[in-house]
């Protein structure tokens, strides 16, 4: 931290305050940012007599500081630190942890401000993993049944990162089918068994569909989402030509295929 000042007699501001649920870093007495004679707690957070007081630009400097201070930073103090910036019209590139923890993008920010509003036994679970963004995006997805027996199994016993994963996946890939009955017992064994018949089921049924077809088609993304890869081989240009006009005359097949994912919420 660069050198500052002891000041008395002033009254910064609290919203830059970030931390949550961890022992403050033993800055005696708090720390505060200075921006143009107006000063924001950037560390002990609570008022006293002195405050250590350094020179900051601008909001994005005096978060910054404050980050830079408070050592290990959880996701759910990134989730508040990503508020802080929402509500102080703060740029994200402006703020070093993010880049530190490879956050980019707007979906991993919206992934990432959704933590604020996750029951607290599954904020304690993030306090203490590092559970990747991904992971939680899929979570957002889970419908509130689904969302609140993640947060039930966490919160009466301590699970490791690859089961909380597989938790997760499973609960994503069989929601449409999910009822209270799969939720009882060895729930990631029961819906893999049903995940597994429901997976051969659907296969049989695209590769029925396909297989009309003169080319091969496949999924660049594991059936994530609608899209396909259309592919052939030719030896001639002839040859080329008699396969593309045989696609081309089977435009009702294509639609089948299209229509079929739909209907499997796959688009």
């Amino acid at each position: 931290m660069v050198c500052g000042t002891i000041k008395t007699g002033i009254k910064p501001l609290n919203i830059l305050r970030w931390t949550e649920n961890r022992e403050e870093v033993s800055v005696f007495p708090p720390a505060v940012a200075d921006i143009n004679g107006e000063y924001f707690f950037i560390s002990g957070f609570e008022e006293a007599d002195g405050y250590y007081v350094l020179a900051a630009h601008s909001l994005a400097h005096a978060l910054n500081l404050s980050v830079s201070v408070h050592g290990r930073i959880s996701m759910v103090e990134l989730a508040n630190i990503s508020q802080i910036c929402t509500k102080l019209c703060i740029n994200y590139s402006d703020i070093k942890v993010f880049s530190e923890y490879n956050i980019k993008g707007r979906q991993n920010f919206q992934t990432l401000e959704a933590v604020a509003s996750y029951p607290e036994p599954l904020k304690k679970y993030l306090r203490s993993k590092d559970i990747p963004l991904k992971t939680l995006a899929v979570f957002n997805k889970l419908n509130d049944i689904c969302k609140g027996y993640v947060a039930d199994t966490i919160a009466a016993k301590d699970i490791s990162l690859g089961d909380f994963r597989n938790l997760v996946n499973i609960l994503f890939d069989m929601t449409p089918q999910i009822t209270q009955e799969h939720l009882r017992g060895d729930v990631v064994k029961n819906l893999s068994a049903e995940r597994d018949k429901a997976r051969q089921t659907f296969m049989e049924g695209f590769g029925r569909l396909t297989s009309e077809l003169p080319v091969s088609i496949s999924s660049p993304d594991s059936f994530e989402t609608g899209r396909l890869t259309f592919s052939f081989t030719a030896g001639t240009a002839e040859e080329a030509e008699r396969i593309l006009r045989s696609v081309e005359s089977k435009t009702s097949t294509i639609q089948k295929i299209y229509g079929f994912l739909d209907e499997q919420g796959i688009s």
